[in-house]
């Protein structure tokens, strides 16, 4: 299709008729007898010689100028076609950063590939570009930048996310970067489809799909349980190819491999594999070897350690905490003391009782219902720097009776009438929490901080558990880590960077199992992709026009001007006219 945008100059077609005109009113001859013919037998032969040139010099002449007004003319009506890939003023640009994006295409990544097309489309437009990272949050590289070097290194530095895309959110923005001028939004991604877009469009959008025919095998998920004395397994391998594959399945410790086994899948087939009598370790590893094009879903990792214990609860304790625990997502038992075994739970229970348990745990201990209680005269002084009480404001609370447990090596952290009200420290190698406050006698219960301060107990008696819970790339959370510095480590050894304990912790970006580590203190965590990013499907390319907000049909697609192409084509006969006219001239 073709457009014009200034019909108006086709006024001027009137400077054409008067060239064809002129040539009708040009001087007339008539016959005259002369002396002699000698003269004009010369110019004969020169006719002769080149008779071609001479036939066609009279009409040439006026042909070559009516073409060059006409070119001119068609020049200033400014004549386009419609096409989605032609160059724009505004070019927005969302590049896709998720996991997926590293799957190989032509023995490089997507991702690499994605950028190298990015850097024609920018090196094309004389424009402005705005480029959009793509991942769990939309960034933005650059913004309206006309300066291509700019555009090119901040695309260079751009880094896969390893997160899964949220290409809604990114297309929103997007589109409300375009909105005002000639824009054109790029989508570069693995495998987006027409079906993904189910809202109205305001801007022509392209959409670069590079992943044809993938081949992938994932391992979709994987875990170890001890059953008695035993760990056993299973893991979860899906064929996502439409070819039959063959591969293997290692399963390895914190350092050798343990077992393996042989598999060959069928297009589409997926295989539960059962793992017995694996020998014990604090780590184990799921790795499967096929020849795919995604390494990234290749492995998996179980950890022997419980990321949120559970509270057991021996003997009466008052109602207010347990209740108070189960608001904050606890899981809250209340167990006989026989039925206490070796475990990750936390034991809630008063001092008399924890004083008979053979089991060695980290434990919160408060005041038995019978004990005897001490009136508070005065008010509480609390360290409100240390963490058990950060966030809690004890010096409002009203507190009545108090109870005098006593247990030594614990450091007191809130105090009334020089009684110890709220202790922590460690015993026995345990931590625990010591709670002299009789709640019945207090409105502690009844303040915003009570569940805060439950919160941050629960998060001191954790610490001692091995494991810091499971972490998607680059997420943000706060870690159950007290202490000035810790140091976070692959389980390869590799140092990754330093946290120093305070503000929200952000895990790495590439999946695996880490470790922070303290002096002699440390702790597992995982980094693990999300499952969206364990899939791979086929994509084509494909283009959309707006549904939304366009008045005619010329704002529905992409004009690309003609005008220079007919401005070189008037220049063009210029100089052949002038060369007609020259070589005319020399007879």
């Amino acid at each position: 299709m073709m457009g014009i945008g200034n019909p108006i100059f086709f006024l001027f077609s009137f400077f054409i008729a008067a060239v064809i005109l002129m040539y009708f009113f040009r001087k007339q001859y008539r016959d005259q007898v002369v002396p002699s013919n000698l003269l004009w037998e010369e110019v004969m032969k020169e006719w002769q010689a080149s008779p071609w040139f001479h036939r066609l010099q009279k009409n040439l002449l006026l042909l070559l100028q009516v073409l060059i007004l006409l070119f001119l003319m068609i020049a200033l009506v400014k004549p386009y076609t419609f096409n989605e890939m032609a160059k724009k003023d505004h070019l927005v640009i969302l590049l896709d950063t998720s996991a997926s994006m590293n799957a190989v295409v032509n023995n490089r990544s997507h991702f690499e590939e994605a950028k190298e097309d990015i850097q024609s489309l920018v090196e094309g437009t004389d424009g402005k570009v705005t480029l959009l990272g793509v991942g769990k949050s939309v960034t933005t590289i650059v913004s309206e930048e006309t300066n291509d070097r700019v555009v090119l290194n901040g695309l260079k530095n751009l880094p896969l996310s390893n997160d899964n895309e949220d290409m809604e959110k990114a297309i929103h923005l997007g589109e409300a970067l375009a909105i005002g001028s000639e824009s054109i939004i790029h989508i570069f991604s693995d495998s987006m489809g027409k079906d993904d877009f189910t809202e109205e469009l305001t801007s022509p959008i392209q959409v670069h799909n590079l992943l044809t025919n993938p081949v992938n095998v994932s391992l979709t998920s994987f875990g170890v349980e001890r059953l008695g004395s035993s760990y056993q397994g299973v893991a979860v391998i899906e064929n996502q190819s439409e070819v039959s594959l063959k591969g293997h399945l290692a399963i390895y410790d914190e350092k050798n491999e343990i077992s393996s086994v042989g598999l060959t899948l069928d297009p589409g087939e997926e295989t539960v594999v059962p793992l017995s009598d694996l020998s014990y370790s604090p780590i184990y590893k799921a790795v499967i070897d096929f020849n795919d094009d995604y390494m990234e879903d290749n492995s998996l990792s179980s950890i022997q350690a419980a990321s949120k214990p559970a509270i057991h609860v021996i003997g009466e304790i008052n109602p207010f905490l347990l209740k108070g625990f189960k608001s904050i997502g606890v899981d809250v038992k209340t167990i006989e003391e026989d039925q206490m075994e070796p475990g990750d739970e936390i034991i809630l229970t008063s001092k008399e009782k924890w004083q008979h348990l053979s089991v060695g745990s980290p434990a919160m201990i408060v005041p038995a219902r019978s004990k005897e209680s001490t009136p508070l005269t005065h008010g509480i002084k609390a360290t409100n720097e240390d963490p058990l009480l950060k966030h809690v404001d004890l010096e409002k609370v009203y507190v009545d009776k108090v109870s005098s447990i006593q247990i030594k090596n614990l450091q007191s952290v809130a105090t009334g009438d020089s009684i110890p009200l709220i202790q922590k420290g460690e015993v026995n190698g345990q931590k625990l929490v010591l709670l002299n406050l009789h709640l019945n006698e207090s409105d502690f219960p009844l303040h915003p901080g009570f569940p805060i301060f439950l919160y941050n107990s629960y998060q001191f008696l954790s610490e001692n558990h091995g494991f810091l819970g499971y972490y998607q790339p680059g997420e943000e959370r706060t870690l159950p880590l007290s202490g000035d510095k810790w140091d976070i480590y692959s389980t390869e050894g590799e140092y990754v960077k330093e946290w120093n304990g305070e503000g929200v912790f952000k895990a790495p970006e590439a999946p695996g199992v880490y470790q922070a580590i303290r002096d002699d203190d440390m702790k597992y965590f995982s980094v693990v992709l999300d499952d969206r990013e364990k899939q791979l499907s086929e994509g084509t390319s494909f283009s959309l026009e707006p549904t939304k907000g366009m008045k005619n049909e010329e704002s529905k697609s992409i004009p690309q001007a003609l005008t220079e192409w007919f401005l070189i084509l008037a220049i063009l006969l210029l100089f052949i006219e002038w060369e007609v006219y020259r070589r005319g001239n020399r007879i």
